[in-house]
């Protein structure tokens, strides 16, 4: 494929993200698009960020998705490391029999000898990969930069479904939740030792505070810490 085609694919891929309403249609759509745009590229597959754990949710061919599931039964190959660490992992056959063993075998099996996992990021985070797998040879340059971009698309896709958002806003409550308790105990702790009274006792002071000023118990916990903080 040309540079021109190439750019005239991604093209197309834009113009159907931006009316596609689903999240697996996105991601059917751009995985998709890597089979028939990034040089090399024979079958693909994306791997969405599940609990911390990749789990395909899109494929081009079976047989991508066979080399995915090696490597989720051994909990190790070129998706999980890019998962770890949200570095781009380009392997030919020689650094998959170095690396991970089981994974250059299944690949042998399958006439694949390369892959290419690239990951999607949001921020700081890393929300899905996009795995790529090759019959004629190791990937280059100019299917890293392919590959790069539509990466990019996955983690925009993502970003933009309700199911993400849903997800993520659960996590930010629960280390706001975590947050806000570890300030309670600390100004519980400090009550105890200010006013010589028990856990208990503690507790009761901070609720009957937070009552009398209209406030809730972790405003005024960390209205006694920033006391205490100031007073040091």
């Amino acid at each position: 494929m040309s540079a021109d085609e190439v750019v005239s694919a991604l093209d197309a891929l834009a113009a159907v993200l931006q009316t596609t309403r689903t999240l697996g249609t996105a991601l059917a759509s751009i995985a998709e698009t890597a089979a028939t745009t990034v040089p090399g590229c024979d079958a693909a597959t994306i791997a969405i960020s599940i609990e911390g754990r990749p789990s395909t949710a899109a494929i081009s061919t079976r047989v991508a998705l066979e080399l995915d599931m090696v490597q989720y039964d051994e909990d190790d190959g070129p998706c999980i490391t890019t998962f770890a660490t949200m570095q781009t992992m380009r392997l030919g056959l020689f650094d998959l029999d170095e690396q991970y063993p089981h994974v250059a075998a299944a690949a042998r099996r399958r006439g694949v000898q390369a892959v290419l996992s690239v990951p999607a990021t949001w921020g700081a985070e890393i929300v899905g990969t996009l795995n790529l797998y090759s019959r004629t040879g190791p990937f280059d340059d100019s299917a890293v930069m392919i590959a790069d971009v539509l990466a990019a698309q996955i983690a925009i896709a993502i970003s933009r479904s309700p199911e993400f958002a849903a997800a993520r806003a659960v996590v930010e409550q629960s280390q706001r939740d975590t947050e806000d308790q570890g300030d309670i105990d600390i100004a519980t702790g400090l009550l105890l030792a200010s006013q010589s009274c028990t856990v208990e006792q503690a507790r009761r002071l901070l609720q009957r505070a937070a009552s009398d000023d209209g406030r809730t118990v972790v405003v005024i916990a960390h209205r006694i810490i920033e006391q205490h903080n100031s007073s040091r």
